[in-house]
């Protein structure tokens, strides 16, 4: 297993920070697909070291999950924020180019979620709880929402100026 000393970055120089941050997105970016498999998992995050190009032979440690996500359930709440962003961008380079309907772009949208609809009702949960102040706060599944909605407008009225002209 990795260690804490190999994983955790010494943040001496701008450029050690630049590096763990690269590392920490790639591995970020090799988790979104183990979704399906393992949910939003500190799991998941720690297997997506045997995805990369020279795969580790383990997962990384509990420590070096939270080294590089966060404590507890703030890493799976960075799993999930990073397969939100990226089903948003998928949506937003898969609509069709010519005269996307607003049907069929958050048609699309709502198909990504199909191969890890069994996780989504506890990531949401997590999501609603992520806030220190209210027991239960919707804010960032609302947000979530509108910029879904934002990102579907201009997809289907890209020369749109203002928020008006939707």
């Amino acid at each position: 297993m990795a260690t804490t000393r190999q994983v955790r970055c010494v943040f001496k120089h701008q450029k050690d920070l630049n590096v763990c941050q690269f590392y920490s997105s790639r591995l970020l970016q090799l988790a979104v697909p183990l979704v399906k498999s393992h949910g939003f998992t500190r799991e998941a995050l720690a297997r997506s070291v045997l995805s990369l190009p020279k795969p580790h032979t383990e997962p990384l440690s509990d420590t070096a999950v939270s080294a590089l996500f966060g404590q507890g359930d703030d890493a799976r709440r960075t799993l999930l924020n990073a397969w939100l962003e990226d089903a948003r961008r998928c949506m937003r380079e898969e609509a069709p180019s010519e005269s996307p309907r607003m049907r069929h772009v958050l048609r699309s949208r709502l198909a990504m979620n199909e191969p890890v609809l069994d996780h989504l009702p506890e990531a949401f949960a997590l999501l609603a709880t992520s806030s220190s102040v209210l027991p239960v706060d919707p804010t960032p599944i609302l947000k979530h929402a509108a910029y879904v909605a934002d990102d579907a407008c201009w997809i289907v009225h890209p020369s749109a100026k203002e928020v008006g002209q939707y």
